[in-house]
């Protein structure tokens, strides 16, 4: 029964750079005057069913973490394989309307598990594919930053926009020097998520 809900908070802060300390070349940050100091918000998305016995296209069963091994490869590719790297589907019937994804720091491993072996190199890139070779990039993790997403309803949109009847979303590992979207240089990422429906 669809009565469950997720409560959710996000914050940020623009920071200017002042100069170098007299220790040597640390920097030293305080809140941008240019801008109008910290922002945020918090919520909650209702009317979900948070199922026991979840598992890979969820995030979680009974009671842990069920991490998505996020393969290393460009978003180009990702994107013209669409299947291969699917997270969840945004669909009339049965689609996501609160999504939680996180770069774990970690490389992936089999059923659900995370490596021991650290990523800390590499992006975990998050993207909407519409169709083949048809996808907006939604943003590049670094190690241990995540987003949320509260979309609250089940896709009915027809045209180009993130809750399309059938959008898919995908996670790869791609470059995290470059920050460009293409292959990452070490390997998978253990990509930690929640994905819910009503």
């Amino acid at each position: 029964m669809a009565d469950d809900k997720i409560q959710f908070a996000v914050s940020m802060t623009p920071c200017e750079m002042v100069g170098a300390s007299g220790e040597g070349s640390a920097q030293n940050f305080i809140s941008a005057s240019e801008a109008y100091g910290a922002g945020g918000g918090s919520g909650e998305v209702t009317g979900i069913d948070i199922i026991s016995g979840a598992g890979a296209g969820d995030g979680y069963a009974d009671g842990a973490k069920y991490y998505h091994n996020a393969l290393q490869v460009a978003e180009d590719t990702a994107a013209a394989t669409i299947a291969t790297y699917d997270l969840g589907e945004m669909d009339a019937t049965n689609g996501i309307e609160f999504l939680y994804i996180k770069h774990s720091g970690f490389e992936g491993a089999a059923s659900g598990a995370k490596s021991t072996t650290a990523n800390t190199a590499d992006l975990l890139s998050v993207i909407a594919a519409f169709t083949t070779n048809q996808y907006v990039t939604i943003a590049r993790l670094k190690a241990g930053e995540a987003i949320v997403l509260p979309i609250r309803s089940k896709a009915t949109v027809s045209s180009s926009s993130i809750v399309v009847d059938g959008t898919k979303i995908l996670v790869c590992s791609t470059d995290g020097t470059a920050l460009d979207g293409t292959i990452g240089t070490q390997g998978t990422i253990a990509a930690e998520f929640l994905a819910v429906g009503a």
